[in-house]
């Protein structure tokens, strides 16, 4: 009896939290997507987590200093060339535009300006020809092997854009662990050769473009079977002077948004030592893991907050603002008390002094997490990628400056570099969020207020789950 009584309070929650979603335009659907995009989050987050401790322990801090610097070195261009694959999601759900014509002109831009930098990589072969017969590994190598990868990573870019414009995201999910996925039997391959610790390192190199030929790969059937779309970049005459254009002026935030976010890495890089970021990049990676709980909420509702009205949408913007800062409030929790036992018991002593830049970048991480919720509005919503240009140079200006003052004055070291980092995340915040009250009209206080029906749901969740637990 009490399993059934259990049951009907769990439909009738189930009902009513329906009925209340829906008058906000907000189906039941939504929530289990949030859910299963958490789920496919953290299943991201924990596959380069297994990625960083295989390399770790199997290479040590200097082997782990120049693989990070090989993603370091991609995520600076990568992200800046594919700005215009965000046009993907915006025209298709704002602009009401044809899939198959966005794609293929995003496509041509795309490929026309990585084409260049794939063929200055290879131009630059000969000049590590030597080092790569003796698989010596270098600072200057770890550029060349991301001129390499460019653009077969570019493309599963494209091809992820063009699902979450069709709101597949489920498929979305997928293909963004996809490369995480195929990446581990592949390092396993590399560091467990019986070779030098050096030449295992350049072997891992290897694997990481192996794994991004085969994600482009599986992505392009992915295109063509889900997506509908020709494979072939063709521009469309009257799209691409739009196209263009709004690709362009993301690219500028795009290239500031990276160098924001690695200029501290590279720092750690060029004025310590690579063992040194190799270090640091254990507690980047780790902190890092945090961004996938609100990137879970957001990729939920990005394509209803640029399809919606713009009030509509500044509301939706609000609730997953709210709900978004609740879930980070437990995951820091979580995080400050759980994950440096992790560090230590999975990176050993040699890493154990990437505790407190971890501590120092947790906040920074989290408000950024916050941040990306409202850029997002400006950018899909409004259409406005030069908000985030502003933002983004006040951040990095203040990012640098604190990085000199904390390194050369203060000789803090890495920690010197966590701090300015968070420094400038929490700029971003505090006028990111500013500005999204004054567009909108949006009282500031409310952003940080659950309203009742919120409150409610939380209610009716914790009960759902401690009646659960009752009846067992």
């Amino acid at each position: 009896m009490g399993r059934r009584r259990m049951g009907r309070t769990v439909i009738k929650w189930y009902l009513h939290t329906q009925l209340d979603l829906e008058k906000e335009g907000i189906s039941m659907s939504q929530y289990m997507r949030v859910l299963w995009a958490m789920f496919y989050k953290f299943l991201g987050a924990g596959l380069v987590f297994v990625t960083a401790v295989m390399t770790a322990n199997y290479v040590g801090p200097a082997g782990r200093g120049f693989l990070s610097s090989m993603t370091a070195n991609l995520a600076m261009y990568s992200p800046v060339v594919g700005s215009f694959s965000e046009y993907i999601p915006y025209g298709i759900n704002k602009r009401k535009q044809q899939p198959s014509e966005v794609f293929t002109t995003v496509l041509y831009y795309c490929f026309v300006f990585v084409l260049i930098l794939f063929a200055a990589a290879l131009l630059a072969t000969p000049f590590f020809w030597h080092d790569l017969i003796n698989l010596v590994p270098s600072k200057a190598m770890t550029w060349w092997i991301a001129g390499m990868i460019g653009p077969f990573a570019l493309f599963h870019v494209c091809v992820t854009r063009l699902i979450l414009g069709l709101n597949e995201l489920e498929w979305l999910n997928r293909l963004n662990t996809l490369q995480s996925l195929l990446a581990i039997p592949l390092f396993f391959l590399a560091l467990t050769l019986p070779d030098e610790q050096n030449e295992k390192v350049v072997w891992a190199m290897f694997a990481w473009l192996a794994s991004y030929v085969v994600t482009a790969s599986i992505s392009a059937v992915v295109a063509v079977k889900k997506g509908k779309v020709s494979l072939v970049p063709k521009p469309v005459q009257d799209l691409r002077t739009e196209i263009f254009k709004y690709g362009n002026q993301l690219a500028g935030s795009r290239l500031l948004t990276q160098l924001n976010y690695r200029v501290d890495y590279f720092f750690v890089l060029y004025m310590i030592s690579v063992e040194a970021a190799g270090i640091y990049s254990v507690a980047v990676t780790v902190a890092d893991m945090l961004l996938f709980v609100s990137m879970s909420l957001l990729q939920v509702v990005v394509t209803r907050v640029s399809a919606l009205e713009e009030k509509d949408s500044s509301l939706l913007t609000a609730r997953t603002f709210r709900h978004t800062v609740v879930i980070l409030l437990f995951s820091l929790i979580f995080f400050y008390l759980v994950m440096p036992s992790v560090i230590i018991l999975a990176f050993k002593e040699d890493f154990a002094t990437a505790l407190t830049p971890f501590y120092i970048l947790l906040p920074g991480v989290a408000m950024l997490g916050l941040a990306q919720v409202l850029t997002n509005f400006f950018t899909n919503q409004l259409g406005q990628p030069k908000v985030l240009i502003r933002l983004e140079m006040i951040s990095i200006f203040t990012n640098i400056i604190l990085s000199f003052l904390f390194f050369g004055v203060f000789h803090m070291g890495a920690e010197g570099m966590a701090l300015a980092k968070t420094s400038g995340f929490a700029i971003i915040f505090l006028i990111a969020i500013i500005y999204f009250c004054r567009a909108t009209g949006y009282p500031f206080w409310k952003m940080f207020v659950l309203q009742e029906d919120e409150i409610q749901q939380y209610k009716n969740l914790f009960g759902k789950v401690t009646g659960k637990l009752r009846g067992k």
